[in-house]
């Protein structure tokens, strides 16, 4: 079964894009878990992560943005075939190499992923990448055993894709991206700059051991 998270914050973006799109795309014996009313991501999905921690059939936790739209109809198969990879850990739809901050959309972009502004797109023949966005994180059963989101040199709502994606990593572990058909609805910016500056030099000092490698 897959275990779909969500840390919803505007519960009218939720139920007009995401939930119908869930909707769509759960099977029999799937879960979808809300959280809401929350001061951090990395807390909320944490609360995510223990909740499906002792599932024995647990296929993958899939983690989305409250504006991301599931639209792919072999999604499940997809993301299955991805984790099946040596060694993967973390699975999305785009992200890039080259990653030395927040801003991984400055390294070389792998993959593509269709939103409100435009359809990104990048190298689509190489599948691993240093971090995949985090509108959409599938994270594989050996990784929710072993990996939390990092609560304590990071708050707010940033900078816990590229974190995450940098321990799977440093466990020996692969991110890797693989084609969806997904769109997200984003407004995009950054919203809280001043809490993205913050989260992006603790990410850069407690990673600059990983930087270019």
């Amino acid at each position: 079964m897959f275990a779909f998270g969500v840390c919803i914050g505007n519960e009218e973006k939720y139920r007009s894009t995401a939930e119908p799109a869930l909707m769509r795309t759960v099977r029999s014996g799937d879960q979808i878990i809300e959280v809401r009313r929350q001061s951090s991501i990395h807390l909320a999905y944490n609360r995510i992560i223990d909740q499906v921690r002792e599932q024995q059939n647990l296929e993958g936790l899939i983690l989305l943005h409250e504006d991301l739209e599931i639209r792919d109809t072999l999604f499940h198969s997809k993301v299955k075939s991805a984790f099946l990879g040596d060694k993967v850990g973390i699975v999305g739809s785009i992200g890039a190499v080259g990653v030395n901050s927040l801003a991984w959309w400055e390294g070389q972009i792998r993959g593509a992923l269709s939103e409100t502004r435009f359809r990104v797109a990048g190298d689509l023949t190489h599948p691993d990448v240093d971090v995949v966005d985090g509108s959409l994180l599938c994270i594989a059963p050996w990784i929710v055993q072993q990996v939390h989101f990092d609560e304590n040199h990071f708050s707010g709502f940033h900078g816990y894709d590229a974190d995450i994606c940098f321990s799977v990593r440093e466990l020996g572990g692969r991110v890797v991206w693989t084609e969806l058909d997904l769109f997200h609805w984003t407004k995009g910016g950054f919203g809280d700059l001043n809490s993205f500056l913050k989260n992006d030099c603790a990410f850069r000092k407690k990673w600059a051991h990983m930087m270019g490698r």
